[in-house]
């Protein structure tokens, strides 16, 4: 009779796991377009000195542990639709230097 619980309770998890698990490559895949959002308006109040493809001017913002705290907030403000605390985040990043 303890059985019947137990496997239902299993089931439940399993079930659980399997949903989100198929909700993850979209859920990457949109804060993925998100970070670029931000990394794009960072871009507008960092102009970057000479030809930096969008690739190079993200990797040297998310170079400093700072920045990527910094454009993590802004992602997760653009995912609640905060436009005071994105603006705020987008703000606080710190311009790269070229190399």
């Amino acid at each position: 009779m303890k059985m019947i619980p137990v496997l239902f309770s299993l089931a439940a998890c399993l079930a659980a796991s399997g949903a989100a698990y198929a909700e993850s490559p979209m859920e990457g895949l949109k804060f993925e377009q998100q970070k670029r959002q931000v990394i794009e308006d960072v871009k507008k109040n960092c102009a970057p000195a000479g030809a930096v493809s969008d690739d190079q001017f993200a990797n040297l913002v998310l170079a400093t542990e700072e920045n990527r705290l910094r454009v993590r907030e802004a992602t997760l403000a653009l995912e609640r639709n905060d436009a005071e605390r994105y603006a705020a985040a987008v703000k606080q990043v710190q311009c790269p230097k070229a190399e």
